[in-house]
């Protein structure tokens, strides 16, 4: 029951923040949502503790049927594939109460809507069944759509407009692909029973594939379905960016992972040269873009989609480096994006700008918020000794394993990144403070609730640097299953 009861329980915390009295002052209602917030992370981190070498245990599966007729039911259970992200998603979910102080009007709505949206991500990461899956990532629409064109700058209604099309678009094909593949084997949903494609012949999956891999790329996305990112991050406030950025893209790549790869091993295997030259395409795209970006947060969010290739790469591989890799970097870019984001909203608060041109000399008026900006770039480099790192690493390895172009061109991606995060940090951190911006030798650095938002983030990712072993050990079985499934190494 815990899997349940770890997906749902977010759903209380929005029934309480609309039951809360409307004059129930800010601070008050900013603790309840804190404790409705670490209670799941708490439960995720007690099922790491008690069952990370058997997360295939009865107590973290539940399953009854639904629609029998239909072959649909209720299942969830966690495995190495998804418990990271499952993981992340109770952490970032606290971690945007924490870094909501931009969050000023309506704030126990905005609240019951972030964890309306939790239910859906943790429910994706814990769905056992394909129309639980799709449920859950529908779920997820709705409030990310709120949170982006209610409380947004002054463009967040079309930003939260284009995300909605090209988000409901993407699902709407991806669900097409899951009721042919499920009623195709049986009918029957389950994931576990449609493991490595059933009896369907090679045509059918190709056929069946081809839907399901254009929805889950627009998730990512993958360029050129990426057009709706930047409006979106730009606009969004920054705990909203949080979710956004750690979290929802990996809906798709999780999908990837444990739907597409190993439930249609022979309809993907056409696929996989194409979405290992997104993955690069991805990588050098979003280096270059984010090179002449003159808005700090759009550099973060055109890194984010270069970052996010690895992930594709390692996916193509179809060999236990490069899956190991893919699943790793899911949860070490959600650190740093997350941590990049919060950063740039504490400087654009005390700053009062976020034009990298206008910025200089953060080392010196702002040294923890302006260190940790070192440390979340150096992260995104892919640095030796931080988690980026380790499965960047493994994804290009993997990656040049099965496709050596792609893989020399993700590695010549990780050096072109180093270049422009470097000029970031040199135009901001370091150097004088301009002239014409005076008001920077006031600023003051990040305050104890900052903090508290963004050293967890940092932690995580020089613990996970030096000891990979603490995630790769609990997803290492469950990459062992796909590619028995496809047949890899």
């Amino acid at each position: 029951m815990i899997t349940t009861l770890t997906i749902f329980l977010p759903l209380a915390g929005a029934i309480l923040m609309l039951l809360l009295p409307r004059v129930t002052d800010e601070r008050t209602v900013r603790y309840w949502a804190l404790g409705a917030a670490a209670v799941p992370f708490l439960l995720v981190v007690y099922v790491y503790f008690a069952h990370r070498g058997s997360l295939d245990a009865r107590s973290l599966t539940q399953s009854f049927d639904w629609i029998p007729s239909l072959g649909i039911g209720y299942r969830v259970g966690l495995d190495g594939l998804g418990f990271g992200m499952f993981f992340l998603t109770a952490l970032l979910t606290l971690i945007a109460v924490v870094a909501s102080w931009d969050i000023r009007e309506n704030l126990r709505q905005y609240f019951a809507i972030l964890f309306i949206a939790e239910v859906g991500m943790l429910g994706v990461f814990a769905a056992q069944d394909l129309v639980l899956f799709y449920v859950f990532f529908e779920i997820t629409l709705i409030p990310m759509y709120l949170m982006v064109g209610v409380w947004g700058d002054e463009n967040r209604r079309p930003a939260a407009v284009k995300f909605f099309i090209y988000t409901f678009l993407g699902s709407t094909v991806m669900l097409a692909g899951f009721l042919a593949l499920g009623i195709l084997s049986g009918p029957n949903f389950s994931i576990a029973a449609l493991d490595g494609g059933g009896n369907l012949s090679r045509a059918a999956q190709i056929g069946i594939a081809a839907p399901i891999l254009f929805g889950l790329l627009v998730k990512v996305p993958a360029v050129p379905l990426h057009s709706w990112l930047l409006d979106v991050y730009v606009s969004s406030p920054t705990s909203t960016n949080v979710v956004l950025s750690g979290i929802l893209p990996k809906l798709g790549t999780y999908g990837l992972i444990k739907i597409a790869v190993p439930l249609l091993p022979q309809g993907v295997e056409p696929f996989l040269p194409l979405v290992a030259a997104l993955g690069a395409v991805n990588i050098l795209y979003g280096s270059f873009v984010a090179f002449v970006q003159p808005d700090l947060k759009a550099l973060v969010a055109y890194s984010s989609i270069g970052t996010l290739g690895f992930i594709l790469l390692g996916i193509s591989s179809g060999n236990a480096v490069g899956l190991n890799g893919a699943v790793m970097q899911q949860v070490t870019h959600g650190l740093y994006s997350a941590l990049l984001f919060i950063l740039v909203g504490i400087i654009a608060a005390r700053a009062g700008t976020r034009r990298i041109s206008e910025l200089g000399g953060l080392a010196a008026r702002m040294p923890w918020a302006g260190g940790l900006l070192v440390l979340g770039a150096l992260a995104a480099m892919g640095v030796p000794g931080l988690a980026v790192f380790v499965s960047e690493f493994m994804s290009i390895m993997g990656g040049y394993t099965a496709f050596p172009v792609q893989g020399v061109l993700a590695a010549v991606g990780i050096l072109t990144g180093a270049m422009y995060l470097l000029y970031m940090l040199r135009r901001t951190v370091f150097g004088p403070i301009p002239h014409d911006r005076p008001e920077l030798a006031k600023a003051t650095d990040a305050g104890p609730i900052e903090m508290a938002a963004i050293v967890p983030l940092a932690l995580l990712l020089v613990v996970l640097g030096v000891f990979p072993g603490l995630l790769i050990g609990v997803q290492q079985p469950a990459v062992e299953t796909v590619l028995a499934a496809i047949g890899g190494s």
